[in-house]
């Protein structure tokens, strides 16, 4: 018995060093395979980055609506809700995740200088038509919506159909417009082509165009189409559009300055794919805020 156990003890030994041995090799193996399992099947995602923007939006509804009086809350609205879907995609695609800090205004002028004159993290909406000179001077987002700038007076003033009309239907108006607006430019020219005598006032909120054309006959002015539909749609009132003077093919961006880093971010956003506005939700968001007689006439295709 004890000679056998003698002859059997080298084996012993062996068979236990290579237990032990498996097993030290087992216990390293196991969190390697799992890391390495993780990583291939993309479970395991890094940390969020974070960055902190500011956003700068006019008050302009149904493309903005201020949510609170101090506007440091998010707005409602068609142009921010497109925005947030950005923001949705940042963090789904690029796993950056943006803290915003919005900032209201309702002069035209003040919003485009606090966004032209922003830091890397700035970006603005406020239904801002894109131009070639504002090029110089910012960069913009493929566009999100069409625009046609109208030319409205009230009911009283005779139809304009031809250019023929134009200066004795408005030799007794004044225009009023928003400066700083490509609707500034627009009535500079017809002031300096057809109406010369024609005295230009300025608002800073493009809202108050449509009011004070119909509380105060004798104005005439243009504003973007959506203003002019939300504006007849909540008030009373006889307002005329003149389509001989209405300015079409003008194209709505965010805008951010030239240093801007979420630039190459948000033109992916916009272009990947079929592009953003191809989108059911983009669709979505256009027939929450507006009605079926103006949706073709703004929507991107």
């Amino acid at each position: 018995m004890c000679e056998d156990a003698a002859n059997h003890l080298p084996l012993c030994k062996i068979l236990c060093m290579r237990i032990l041995t498996f097993l030290i090799l087992l216990c390293f193996a196991l969190p390697l395979t799992s890391q390495s399992s993780l990583s291939a099947t993309g479970s395991q995602k890094s940390t969020t980055e974070v960055k902190f923007a500011t956003i700068h939006y006019l008050v302009r509804p149904p493309l903005a609506i201020k949510s609170e009086a101090t506007g440091t809350a998010m707005p409602k609205g068609i142009e921010s809700e497109i925005f947030m879907q950005f923001v949705t995609w940042m963090k789904e695609t690029k796993n950056i995740g943006i803290k915003v800090t919005w900032k209201a205004h309702t002069d035209f002028d003040q919003f485009y200088k606090s966004v032209r004159e922003g830091d890397a993290l700035t970006l603005g909406f406020g239904n801002v038509t894109i131009t070639e000179r504002r090029k110089q001077e910012v960069a913009f987002s493929p566009a999100y919506l069409n625009n046609v700038s109208v030319f409205i007076t009230d009911g009283s003033v005779p139809t304009i159909t031809s250019d023929a009309q134009i200066s004795e239907s408005l030799k007794e108006l004044n225009g009023v417009s928003s400066a700083g607006s490509t609707h500034a430019g627009y009535m500079a020219d017809l002031k300096r082509t057809f109406t010369p005598a024609m005295t230009l006032e300025f608002v800073g909120d493009q809202n108050n165009i449509p009011r004070k054309i119909l509380t105060k006959p004798g104005y005439c002015g243009y504003v973007d189409i959506i203003t002019y539909w939300n504006f007849i749609k909540e008030t009373k009132g006889y307002l005329k559009m003149h389509r001989h003077l209405s300015k079409e093919h003008e194209s709505i961006g965010f805008v951010m300055p030239k240093s801007g880093e979420m630039e190459p971010f948000i033109n992916e956003f916009f272009e990947s794919g079929f592009g953003f506005t191809s989108t059911k939700k983009y669709r979505e968001i256009l027939e929450a805020y507006l009605g079926y007689e103006i949706i073709s006439t703004v929507e991107v295709n």
